[in-house]
């Protein structure tokens, strides 16, 4: 969950909120990733995702930090630092 929180605080801001939710919430967008300014969200399928940091450098990296996460907790867990920073528009996780 360390990893998670350390995405939520450096990733989620007015800046990438609306594509990030965008890119997570769709459902015509199967596969694949979206790079943040440290972390990449990859996505496996409509309901799941990997969270990792994205290394600059190391293509030989054998082992790294990630996370697997469901699609409607990381709605939440998104929109619960969008109402944090008090960002407007924020989307409904059921919609």
């Amino acid at each position: 969950m360390e990893l998670l929180q350390e995405f939520i605080i450096e990733e989620v801001n007015g800046a990438i909120y609306n594509e990030l939710w965008n890119f997570i919430s769709s459902d015509n967008i199967v596969r694949g990733t979206f790079e943040c300014s440290r972390f990449i969200v990859m996505k496996l399928g409509g309901d799941q995702f990997i969270i990792y940091r994205h290394v600059l450098g190391m293509q030989n990296v054998k082992c790294r930090d990630a996370i697997l996460i469901a699609k409607t907790f990381l709605l939440k867990k998104i929109n619960s630092r969008a109402y944090e920073l008090r960002l407007p528009d924020i989307q409904n996780v059921f919609d």
